[in-house]
């Protein structure tokens, strides 16, 4: 091995904390509201507690609230008791209340322990942020105790995230006259997200991610989810709730929501950090787009447009021309990812604008976005009043005649580009923009 080069296992390693910094950056201050249920709780050697941690070490605002289902159930049954829901929505009969808010309790601790024994600089503190009243069932059970919120201390959550504080909600919460009511974490989780306002909701749960089949993907509209929540009457309760009150909190205005298998090793970290993630992810526009590019996207661009699939069909460029022509280029973004990318050469004398540099990360090709580029590419070259866009490729290309380009004579270019490029090895493709 070279004195100059790095263990392999290395390299990625530093290759991958590299490729997560457009995300630190975009996240840094931004607002997280992550329901974790009990039942994750109870999974051992889970490290989902460390991966949340390290989240907050690292800028993100985290208000975190969890679930005590497993231990509310445990103890229940212990006595001989039945754990009743209607809806997905547990039933806290009054009866049982000591035996609820001792599981409550217990996992409350368990969480606030586990936390602070991850860091030291750690903040984690809990209490009651809620209002609550009491809730109402369509079936007749004895007197209960399961509440709606209906106030939150929403001044008291935002402050304790600007000063670096981890808020844990519970999911009980007082009302009128001091009663403790018993509430459901979605609800919580999806009341807190809309109010405060935050980035994302995350759901983290034990259950199996949905199977969505070959028809959608695992990143979906508000309007898919709920065609396809429609279309299937046998998913279980719980994931419908859940999947229902993300869809609602993106509706209300929280940007993503993802639900997570938190069972599986890493699962938090890769959906928040990597463009293709490891959950479900809702979103109330698409999460794919293109936009200017950056000073900061030059390195993406770079290790795209070199390639070595590309180098056939692309004029190489210099990481200095693309900096001085930065303003020039589009990129397109999965999430925070840059995979795609084209600059837009404009010609002096007015009368025609060329799309050079088109190309797209191996991993993302025959996904329409090389076509989806073009047609961006195409539409501001209109609105600067150019009558001819162009392109030119070394190999037929179906991607620019199925966007309405035809083959045209290097002779309708303007002149600068036809005495400055040796035509010969090139096929030119164009389309009047009148």
């Amino acid at each position: 091995m070279s004195q100059h080069s790095l263990d392999p296992e290395l390299s990625g390693f530093i290759h991958n904390l590299r490729a997560t910094l457009p995300y630190l950056e975009e996240f840094d201050q931004q607002t997280f509201v992550i329901c974790l249920s009990g039942d994750l709780l109870e999974v051992q050697n889970s490290r989902v507690i460390e991966d949340l941690a390290l989240l907050q070490q690292v800028g993100i605002r985290i208000v975190l609230v969890h679930g005590a289902e497993s231990q509310i159930r445990k103890l229940l049954e212990k006595q001989g008791f039945d754990y009743k829901t209607e809806d997905g929505i547990f039933v806290a009969e009054g009866t049982y209340m000591p035996l609820i808010e001792q599981a409550v309790s217990s996992a409350n601790w368990k969480l606030m322990t586990r936390l602070r024994s991850c860091a030291r600089q750690l903040k984690p503190f809990t209490g009651h942020f809620l209002l609550a009243e009491k809730k109402t069932f369509s079936s007749n059970f004895n007197t209960h105790f399961s509440g709606n919120v209906c106030g939150i201390d929403i001044e008291t959550l935002r402050q304790a995230t600007v000063d670096s504080e981890l808020p844990i909600i519970p999911p009980f919460s007082l009302g009128e006259k001091g009663r403790l009511w018993i509430l459901d974490p979605h609800q919580v989780a999806f009341e807190v997200a809309t109010r405060l306002r935050a980035k994302k909701l995350i759901v983290l749960d034990t259950l199996p991610l949905p199977d969505f089949g070959k028809t959608y993907s695992s990143e979906m509209t508000t309007d898919i989810i709920s065609q396809w929540l429609k279309q299937e009457p046998d998913l279980p309760l719980s994931q419908r709730l859940q999947l229902t009150t993300m869809t609602e909190a993106c509706v209300r205005g929280v940007e993503r929501c993802h639900l997570l298998d938190g069972r599986i090793e890493g699962a938090l970290l890769a959906e928040v950090l990597t463009p293709k993630g490891a959950g479900v992810m809702i979103t109330n526009s698409s999460y794919k787009r293109i936009r200017p590019a950056r000073l900061n996207d030059l390195q993406s661009i770079m290790e795209i447009l070199s390639s070595p699939w590309q180098h056939s069909v692309l004029v190489s460029r210099t990481s200095e021309y693309i900096e001085r022509q930065i303003d020039n280029y589009m990129v397109y973004c999965v999430d925070e990812d840059v995979v795609g990318c084209c600059e837009i050469i404009q010609y002096a004398d007015g009368s025609a604008a060329e799309i050079a540099s088109l190309a797209v990360d191996k991993s993302y090709r025959n996904q329409g976005i090389g076509s989806e580029l073009i047609k961006e590419a195409s539409k501001q070259i209109r609105s600067r009043d150019y009558k001819l866009v162009f392109a030119l490729s070394t190999a037929v290309s179906h991607i620019f005649t199925q966007g309405g380009f035809k083959e045209i004579s290097p002779e309708e270019l303007p002149e600068k580009k036809r005495k400055n490029f040796d035509f010969q090895e090139s096929i030119v493709y164009g389309r009047n923009l009148d």
